[in-house]
């Protein structure tokens, strides 16, 4: 018998998806691992606008990181850093003046 799934994926440091199945069935996930841009976020589970802690996939089936190719993966990586990026608001913006 199969020890049931603690919700943490392999490598749980890094960033990446992975296959689970769960009542909707088989699909890849999200996880947001140590790297990801916002601490808060991180080492939770990402499913479209859902986040789930590790604790909510326990019991569910974990299949393992999804297999992507190296370019893809890079991408993924720098559209993460964009979007951590801080934002300045200009002086204008400020002050209503736009």
């Amino acid at each position: 018998m199969n020890n049931p799934w603690d919700g943490v994926p392999v490598r749980a440091e890094a960033s990446g998806w992975h296959w689970v199945e769960d009542a909707a069935g088989l699909r890849p996930l999200l996880w947001r691992g140590d790297d990801w841009p916002e601490p808060l976020d991180r080492r939770e589970w990402q499913d479209g606008v859902v986040i789930c802690a590790p604790t909510d996939m326990r019991g569910e089936r974990y299949f393992g990181p999804v297999a992507m190719p190296e370019d893809v993966a890079k991408r993924f990586h720098a559209v993460q850093r964009e979007a951590a990026a801080p934002v300045r608001p200009s002086w204008a913006s400020r002050f209503g003046l736009r």
